[in-house]
């Protein structure tokens, strides 16, 4: 066997025809491995990396290729493969046939020529042959590796029934409920987007994550230019399929998925952090699930990481593992000994979805608060800080009958008009989305230069979310609710003009003095009081009412 290094990208082209030929004939699925991913990559992210690309020749024939990128620390060589930080697995490039012979030979060449090294290797997929060679060879030179494995879930087609279990599993998390709501809103389509409408995907990407911390770099400088370019391939084994999922002509989610004959990766998905309360990073997930299937792929790979919604789909596990292991010199080893404990560390934190959770939601709020945060953004999250510790919620419900009112002392005219679910997305207000969720009919002023939210109301239920309380209202009776102090009388009168025969309730809590005298002077009557209270572990809940028509107010959840 001979050993020949690739040195440029222009040099490899030479060897693109063999190299897809290979893979061909072992009908690889992995995508992170074909000629097209690493070419690109070495275009444009990897030009500062140090890579060695070696082929591996016997009698005139290429039969392999190992591509890697070296660090030197402490004098000590790290192998890895390619594009550790950006592909979500690796692998040797060879028939089967050849691929024992072929990593023995490279391997005790780079032993042999550099004495102090290790091997890092990432994204080994337990399922690969190339895995299982790997670490044949290392046990066989007596040189014990260190694995650590993360889960990667996939949807295999040909192991379920399909329609059954796509129509089990959209119903989780009322996926589907939701769904359902989102359409009677307005026009909800999944499309596979052009090239110049590309820039939607990175925005949305941006937004979602503004707030939490990225370790991808999905839409960061190099990387960016590489996934983008990505996408323009045509004729290659490897493809990128894009999913939108728009809602009134607005993107609301969307997956990146990167294609190799007949296995779907999921590589980023993002939604629109405003219609959170929908789950859209959910419905796009399905929506190419079921696109998927329909195209006759055969396996749908949701990637490693312990996130619950690839396990509410997945119909088994494979394992991904990085695998370290040095020669057999003292200084080898030392370093290897550092990064394993490293490793190992990283293992059980990344192995923890609650630390997971806390690491990129917690800390990314705190990052964002940091850069971007104002007095009263610092001010509400302290808030919530404390009610985790201790709470105390005091929330009165009133009531005002078509007998109670009080005449208000200005006309009232047409002031408020409904304010529709597309004006409501360019206000770019999460809590106003979820009005429109939870059923309600929101208001704004009909003589403002900007839409606002003025009020909202709902014929079905009353609400206290701050308490979760969710209880069916009186016939005859609508629910006021949004931040309606300053224009409570005009509002009331409104409402009486608009539906004269109807009643309304109303809350107030206890930190809303004004509020509460206001609603008395213009005729409210209270009707309930709900208490919560919170130390620690210990909760209480308390109800107190003040006439029947409070009646349907039992509980605190």
């Amino acid at each position: 066997m001979q050993l020949i290094r690739i040195r440029t990208d222009d040099e490899l082209m030479w060897y693109k025809d063999i190299w897809d030929e290979i893979l061909a004939a072992e009908v690889n699925d992995n995508p992170f491995i074909e000629f097209a991913w690493f070419y690109n990559w070495w275009q444009i992210v990897g030009r500062r990396a140090r890579v060695e690309l070696y082929a591996v020749e016997e009698d005139g024939q290429i039969i392999a290729f190992f591509p890697f990128t070296v660090q030197l620390r402490w004098g000590i060589r790290i192998y890895s493969f390619a594009g550790e930080n950006i592909a979500n697995y690796s692998g040797v490039v060879a028939k089967k046939e050849w691929l024992l012979p072929a990593t023995t030979f490279v391997f005790d060449q780079l032993i042999e020529k550099h004495k102090h090294v290790i091997f890092s290797f990432h994204g080994l997929l337990e399922s690969k042959e190339s895995t299982k060679v790997i670490e044949q060879y290392f046990v066989e030179r007596q040189l014990r590796p260190s694995i650590f494995r993360v889960v990667t879930p996939y949807l295999a087609f040909h192991d379920i029934d399909f329609h059954h279990h796509f129509n089990q599993r959209r119903k989780l998390h009322g996926v589907d409920r939701r769904e359902r709501k989102l359409r009677r809103l307005g026009s909800l389509i999944r499309k596979r987007p052009s090239q110049d409408e590309l820039w939607q995907m990175f925005r949305l990407f941006d937004r979602r994550w503004a707030k939490k911390i990225d370790t991808s770099d999905f839409t960061k400088g190099k990387k960016k230019d590489f996934f983008e370019h990505l996408t323009l391939l045509k004729g290659e084994a490897l493809q990128v399929e894009v999913d939108a999922l728009v809602f009134e002509n607005q993107w609301i989610a969307f997956t990146y998925g990167i294609c190799c004959r007949g296995r779907y990766v999921t590589y980023a998905l993002a939604h629109e952090p405003t219609f959170n309360i929908f789950g859209p990073g959910r419905l796009v997930n399905q929506e190419t699930i079921k696109r998927t299937y329909s195209e006759n792929y055969q396996l749908f790979d949701m990637s490693i990481g312990y996130e619950p919604y690839k396990f509410d789909w997945r119909s088994s596990i494979d394992f991904t593992r990085r695998m370290l292991v040095s020669s057999g010199t003292k200084r080898a080893k030392l370093l290897a000994s550092r990064f394993t404990l490293k490793e190992r560390l990283k293992e059980i934190l990344k192995g923890n979805h609650r630390i997971v959770e806390w690491k990129r939601n917690t800390l990314g709020q705190l990052r964002y608060l940091v850069k971007y945060g104002k007095v009263k953004d610092w001010l509400e999250y302290g808030q919530l800080f404390v009610e985790k510790i201790i709470r105390f919620k005091q929330v009165d419900l009133y009531e005002l009958s078509p007998s109670d009112s009080v005449t208000p002392h200005r006309p009232v005219g047409d002031l408020f008009e409904e304010l529709s679910i597309q004006e409501a997305m360019q206000l770019d207000e999460e809590e106003t989305i979820s009005l429109f969720y939870k059923g309600y009919t929101i208001y704004k002023d009909s003589f403002a230069e900007k839409n606002k939210v003025a009020f909202a109301l709902h014929a079905m239920n009353w609400r206290v979310d701050e308490l979760q309380i969710v209880e069916a209202l009186p016939k005859q009776t609508y629910f006021l609710t949004y931040d309606v102090y300053k224009n409570i009388d005009i509002i009331t009168a409104f409402f009486q003009k608009m539906k004269p025969a109807q009643t309304l309730w109303v809350t107030a809590s206890f930190w809303q003095r004004r509020k509460r005298k206001r609603l008395l002077q213009l005729g409210y009557k209270r009707i309930s009081r709900m208490k919560h209270f919170k130390c620690a572990r210990y909760e209480r809940n308390h109800v107190e009412k003040y006439t029947e028509s409070g009646g349907d107010v039992h509980s605190v959840h």
